[in-house]
């Protein structure tokens, strides 16, 4: 459904799954394990499988919406598409929102992981500036195009990994099996809210269908990364948490659950190797902002959404540079002014608001098909994508109230921005 013949097809494969991987994991999996023990012991290792298995279902919706499109954008693509202007514009205001707050949020905390090593980084002018570099630094690279932002993410990804899989390969040679008794001694009566609480350690997946348009062959390579990276993710995710409960006794409640527990095994050292991976984790996904947040801008101004100078692109290196800079200049202006702390409870609403409409958008475009289509069909008729939709629904239910209320504040404000942007075009048009 359309081609974006100004931006340049640089992205393949590996890069895509390393886009993925990025995006998902963060801090999440060294601090959460310790929070969902306490909810559930060592039993809480179900509840981080569920919650891979719930987002392997929403995985499964994108990826035969995203077989149908070459298009940059991803679920403001995908959502427009299926259900007009209007709805597609909502979900776009939302993702570009909260892509910019999370990046300013994330520039902000890569200074406190860092000032783990260098406790100046972490406090007054020094950590403002530090902040304002990474998101200055991090532009800069993604000026030159998207294959020099996507070398960085590459490169990250994989330095992010390592900790990790050390701290399983190494760890489970000292894991104790009665670690695990008593397995749920809280029954499984939390189960429900220990999965919720988990599953947003597997969010950030859908950040690598966002830049289709600068890859190769997006309509097969966009659905195997989701796979790939939904199952490497949660192999991942499975062995550090077995690893954190089998080595240490008191992972319930702890903060920093993975750090402690390598400190158990590995001595001093493991406990700096896991800092080192937080900051790696931490900026790695600085870096996949960086890349994704312009296309966005790009996505929206290319289809009329936004002012057209947005979706300039410079002819050498292909890259929406006006879109990068009007994402530095507003990730700066909020990583300076930190008012993006109250505003990042929009991204609870703004995930979700990827999420069903991409499911009900799989049925949609079924019911739209005049003639079979090539790219990927998720097996078992419409039960998946309705599945997938509940399940949404039931944790939207248990979120907190106070959050869904601003998320929906955010959405009343879109509304008069679209009808602004709906007279533009129509004034455009015209002359």
């Amino acid at each position: 459904m359309g081609d974006n013949a100004s931006l340049k097809r640089s992205l393949g494969l590996a890069t895509v799954v390393s886009l993925g991987i990025n995006g998902v994991i963060g801090q999440g999996i060294f601090l959460l394990p310790g929070k969902a023990a306490g909810m559930m012991g060592p039993s809480a290792g179900v509840a981080l499988l569920l919650g891979g298995i719930l987002c392997f279902l929403i995985a499964l919706c994108f990826a035969e919406v995203s077989s149908r499109f070459d298009t940059t954008g991803g679920a403001y693509v995908y959502t427009r598409e299926a259900f007009g202007d209007f709805v597609g514009f909502e979900v776009g205001w939302m993702t570009l929102c909260v892509g910019i707050i999370s990046w300013a949020a994330l520039s902000n905390g890569f200074t406190l992981v860092l000032g783990h090593f260098i406790p100046a980084v972490a406090e007054g002018w020094v950590q403002k500036a530090v902040a304002l570099s990474v998101i200055t630094l991090l532009s800069l690279v993604n000026w030159r195009g998207a294959k020099s932002g996507a070398a960085v993410v590459k490169f990250f990804t994989v330095a992010k990994m390592i900790p990790l899989i050390l701290f399983v390969l190494i760890g489970a040679f000292f894991i104790e099996t009665d670690q695990f008794t008593p397995f749920a001694p809280q029954g499984t009566a939390p189960l429900a809210e220990t999965t919720m609480l988990l599953l947003y350690a597997y969010a950030g997946f859908e950040t690598l269908v966002v830049p289709a348009g600068e890859m190769a062959n997006p309509q097969k390579n966009v659905p195997k990364a989701l796979f790939i990276v939904m199952a490497i993710v949660t192999t991942v995710y499975m062995g550090v948490f077995s690893v954190a409960v089998g080595t240490f006794g008191g992972i319930a409640g702890h903060a920093n659950p993975v750090a402690a527990a390598s400190a158990q095994f590995m001595g001093p050292i493991g406990g700096t190797l896991i800092a080192i991976g937080i900051c790696l984790s931490v900026f790695g996904t600085n870096s996949g902002s960086a890349l994704v947040n312009p296309r966005r801008f790009f996505a929206m101004a290319e289809r009329g959404d936004l002012p057209a100078f947005l979706a300039r692109v410079d002819p050498n290196t292909g890259a929406p540079r006006t879109a990068i800079a009007t994402t530095w200049a507003l990730s700066c202006l909020l990583s300076i002014s930190g008012t993006f702390a109250e505003l990042a409870v929009l991204g609870v609403l703004a995930r979700f608001a990827q999420y069903i409409p991409t499911c009900i958008a799989v049925l949609v475009f079924r019911k739209r098909d005049t003639e079979p289509q090539e790219g990927f069909r998720i097996p078992g008729g419409p039960a998946i994508p309705l599945i997938t939709v509940v399940l949404c629904i039931l944790l939207l239910a248990n979120t907190d109230p106070t959050r869904l209320l601003k998320g929906g504040i955010a959405l009343l404000v879109g509304i008069p921005l679209y009808f602004l942007s709906r007279r533009n075009r129509v004034a455009t048009a015209s002359q």
